[in-house]
C-alpha cells in the first residue's frame, strides 16, 4: 500500500511519500513540492519508528495523521 500526504511548508520537500512494504516496514520519501524529486528518504520497520521519523520531517500532528492511517 503506498499514500503520499501533501503537506506544505510543515514537512521536508512538501509532499511524504509512504510505502508499507511486508511485515510491518516502511519506506518513507520526502519529495520536493515542485519537482516531486526525492530529497530525503529512509526505511522504518515498525509503526513506532514510522511515527518518530515522521515527527523528525514534518510535525507531531502530520506524524499522528500518517500513523493512523496505516495502522488500520
Amino acid at each position: 500500500m503506498q499514500k503520499t500526504f501533501k503537506i506544505g511548508e510543515s514537512a521536508i520537500g512538501g509532499i511524504i511519500k509512504v510505502n508499507k512494504l511486508n511485515k510491518g516496514a516502511f519506506k518513507v520519501e520526502c519529495l520536493d513540492y515542485n519537482t516531486k524529486e526525492i530529497v530525503q528518504w529512509s526505511y522504518v520497520y515498525s509503526i513506532e519508528h514510522l511515527f518518530d521519523y515522521l515527527e523528525q520531517v514534518s510535525t507531531h500532528y502530520f506524524a499522528d495523521k500518517i500513523t493512523n492511517h496505516f495502522k488500520n
